[in-house]
């Protein structure tokens, strides 16, 4: 199993309509009044739009804007103020233009699909009801140190059995427990790798029920990374937590991404950027058969 890999903060909202052609270099995770895109347009700036390379950005008078660099670089643009954005960096800034600290690169390598655990080679599977709400499963992930197991308890089910197993099927992790979250202690299992976690009921009457999904720790530097981001942050909430939560979005930390939504939607209730964000993780995290 690949191990993940840092490379880039990935974003992954749409490009405006219009905007310039190229991938998309920057994000803009804070906006309060008006800016616009004037080249090319003129197109209205909204939260979460990413922009690529040569768009030239008009902030009003008495309007804020911050955006961030995939590279981590970061500015605070105060009306009146216009920038164009080069590939790495602003090409060109006039008027109140703030530098911010700069973020570590984050992005989570994905997985090969090759690479993806699913049912083993010759593995006899047994139709059951299924076992709903597992999590992490499939397109999430977790970070290093103490794992909760989700899951959905089942009617007349008094205990469960859990079990993670490697990409060998080797048992690394079994216990019974009457309810969820199980937890697991830090150093459980390696991180930087993807396993197959399992929970069957015991002692039901009637036919067994289990579940079945994909577990990704994340690895050490990234996790690292990603608290050295957060620290750098905390101190611009709440503005920063758009930012904080796309990237966690990004890595797959999907329950860490909705509590920063939901902090930031708290913060700016009529917001339909954050609220449409916020629809979009909760999508997500409804219950999927991961098992296919």
């Amino acid at each position: 199993m690949k191990n993940l890999r840092i490379l880039s903060l990935c974003v992954l909202f749409a490009v405006p309509a219009g905007a310039a052609a190229g991938g998309p270099v920057a994000i803009v995770y804070s906006l309060a009044g008006e800016a616009s895109i004037t080249a090319p347009g003129p197109l209205p700036l909204h939260l979460f739009d990413r922009l690529p390379a040569g768009t030239a950005l008009e902030v009003g008078s008495g309007s804020r804007l911050a955006l961030a660099f995939v590279n981590g670089l970061r500015y605070e643009l105060g009306g009146p103020s216009r920038v164009t954005l080069g590939p790495k960096d602003l090409a060109f800034r006039t008027g109140t233009v703030r530098s911010l600290p700069r973020l570590p690169s984050l992005l989570l390598s994905p997985i090969a699909a090759e690479d993806r655990p699913g049912p083993r080679a010759g593995a006899v599977r047994i139709r059951s009801e299924r076992i709903a709400g597992l999590y992490p499963r499939r397109g999430t992930s977790i970070l290093p140190g103490e794992t909760f197991l989700r899951f959905q308890p089942m009617p007349g089910a008094a205990r469960y059995r859990v079990e993670v197993q490697d990409d060998q099927g080797r048992i690394l992790f079994q216990t019974d427990t009457e309810s969820p979250p199980v937890k697991m202690d830090a150093g459980t299992l390696p991180a930087g790798l993807s396993y197959r976690w399992t929970v069957r009921t015991l002692d039901r009457p009637g036919a067994v029920a289990r579940g079945d999904a994909e577990l990704v720790i994340l690895d050490e530097d990234t996790a690292r990374a990603r608290e050295k981001a957060r620290k750098i942050l905390e101190p611009e909430e709440p503005d920063s937590l758009p930012l904080l939560a796309e990237i966690d979005r990004n890595l797959g930390l999907l329950l860490e991404a909705r509590e920063s939504l939901r902090m930031a939607l708290d913060g700016k209730p009529g917001d339909l950027r954050i609220q449409e964000a916020l629809t979009g993780i909760e999508t997500h995290l409804e219950d999927k058969d991961d098992s296919e």
